[in-house]
Order: C-alpha cells, then sequence, then structure tokens
C-alpha cells in the first residue's frame, strides 16, 4: 500500500536561527513562526519521521510568502530535498500571485528545476483576498499550461482560533473555483469544510478539479471528518496530509485509522488518490 503525505513542511537550518529577521521581513514568516515554540523541520528530519512512519513520499509544501527572497530560498531548499531523495520527497514552490511577472518567471524556475506544484499561499498575509480576479489570472494560466496544482490554505468559518487560521472561508475558495474551473487546486485543512457542502450537486460538480487535504486535522476535528468528507464530497476527493511537523506523521496516521472508513477506502484516501492527482508513477 502506498502511503503519501500530501502536505509537509521543511526549512532550511538557518531560518530557525533567523527567526527574529526573518519575522521583520516576511509577514507570513512572523504570523507562523513568532513563538519561540513554533515547529522547524529539515529534510533530513522528514525523512526520519517518515521512515518511522512506513510514508513513502512526502509533498515539501511552501508557505505563502510575502518576500521574495524568502521564498526564493524556501524553493530551493525544497527542490534540493526532492532531488536528493527523487524517489521519496516531491517539492512544491510558493510566490505571492500579486508578484506578477516574478511569481511567473519564479515558478517557471522551479518546475524547470523539479516542482510540480505551487503553495502553499496563504491568502491573508499574501493579500490575495483583496486582488481581483483579474490580478491571479497570469500566474493561475501558468499553473494550469504547467499543468501544477494550486495549494492553498483554508479556514474554518467557526471553531477556535490559531496562528495563521485567516479568513480564507469556503465561500472565497468557490469564488476562486468559479473564476478559474479548469485549474487543479488543493484546499488544505479540509477546505475549511467546504467538502461538507459537497452533498449540494451544483457544488460538487463545481469540484471537478478540486481536492481536499487533512493537514493539521486532529487539531481541528474527530477523525470521523475523513469518513464525512468523502461521503459529502466523495472519497476521490480526500487526500492525507499530515502537516508535518506541526503534527507528526505517525499520529496524524494512527488517528486517521480511528475514522469508520473501509479499508478500501483507508487505502484511497492515503495513497492512491494523490497518486493519480499528481501524477506519481513507482
Amino acid at each position: 500500500m502506498l502511503i503519501i503525505d500530501t502536505c509537509t513542511h521543511i526549512l532550511p537550518e538557518y531560518f530557525a536561527d533567523e527567526r527574529n529577521a526573518l519575522s521583520s521581513q516576511d509577514a507570513t514568516f512572523k504570523t507562523l513562526f513568532t513563538d519561540p515554540n513554533a515547529h522547524f523541520a529539515t529534510s533530513d528530519d522528514l525523512i526520519a519521521s517518515m521512515d518511522a512512519s512506513n510514508i513513502d513520499i512526502s509533498v515539501c509544501a511552501g508557505f505563502g510568502w510575502t518576500d521574495q527572497e524568502v521564498a526564493f530560498e524556501a524553493n530551493n531548499y525544497n527542490i534540493t530535498a526532492a532531488r536528493s531523495h527523487p524517489n521519496r520527497l516531491i517539492a512544491f514552490c510558493s510566490v505571492n500571485p500579486l508578484w506578477g511577472d516574478y511569481a511567473i518567471k519564479e515558478v517557471e524556475r522551479c518546475y524547470e528545476a523539479g516542482a510540480r506544484g505551487i503553495g502553499e499561499l496563504h491568502p491573508n498575509t499574501q493579500g490575495i483576498l483583496d486582488a481581483d480576479m483579474a490580478t491571479l489570472a497570469p500566474l493561475f494560466d501558468t499553473a494550469k499550461q504547467l499543468d501544477m496544482p494550486i495549494l492553498m490554505h483554508a479556514s474554518e468559518p467557526i471553531g477556535h482560533t490559531y496562528p495563521g487560521k485567516g479568513t480564507v472561508t469556503p465561500d472565497l475558495l468557490m469564488a476562486l473555483i468559479n473564476a478559474f474551473p479548469n485549474n487543479k487546486f488543493i484546499f488544505s485543512h479540509f477546505g475549511g469544510g467546504l467538502p461538507f457542502y459537497g452533498l449540494m450537486p451544483e457544488i460538487r460538480s463545481a469540484l471537478k478539479n478540486v481536492c481536499f487535504d487533512s493537514a493539521a486535522f486532529p487539531y481541528l476535528y474527530r477523525p470521523e471528518v475523513f469518513e464525512v468528507s468523502a461521503k459529502a464530497a466523495g472519497k476521490e476527493k480526500i487526500l492525507f496530509a499530515s502537516d508535518y511537523p506541526l503534527i507528526s506523521q505517525k499520529k496524524a496516521l494512527e488517528l486517521m485509522s480511528q475514522s469508520g472508513l473501509t479499508e478500501q477506502e483507508s487505502d484511497q484516501i492515503k495513497g492512491l488518490n494523490a497518486s493519480k492527482f499528481l501524477k506519481i508513477s513507482r
């Protein structure tokens, strides 16, 4: 059985040492890593975690950086890690769509270097929520042409708050889907609850190019969220993700085992869906 973790985060080791400087430089970094207890992990840490958890492949996602230099360094780190572990790691690259031509050139550079997706994007800190769709179109069109899915942070409209939660609620995600129906999206954290609306026929139809990952689900939901989301939106739409190092990969898998899914559904969500959506061949 193939197990793929579709959302993990690794960073250059010096990022942890330069916490204060980077917090002044990048708004997203400040939101997520000002707390001295915030989790950092290197590529070696991730590989060790995968080995201990029997995870075959992990996607190394970025964050929604607001500084181009920070994004460049983080993107290079993900790409280098994936090249060093070509059968274990897949690199995503992160840019701000509002960077215009620079964002497109950076995505193209990363794609040529081996990156296979864009994100994670953080619309709140990146200012995407205040942008019109025409401003986002050039980058999203590039993603479509390169067949690169866009991984985007999503927010629950209710429930407890936490660092980086934001306000990227299901209605805003639907506006993106409707504006860019031919782009491939992965909405993180179960899309802020958007899969639940898959019981509405028009919503389920609109989600044809959309998947939802389970990143950080132990902080948000009971394990039954897998079963409920699979029934509402379709089991083919749900991707296993831990959000490592925020959540340990082993813990995420252990809690998922309490979800109520059948063995076939569990296997599909743990790896088969991601293998198809990301075109992973082993």
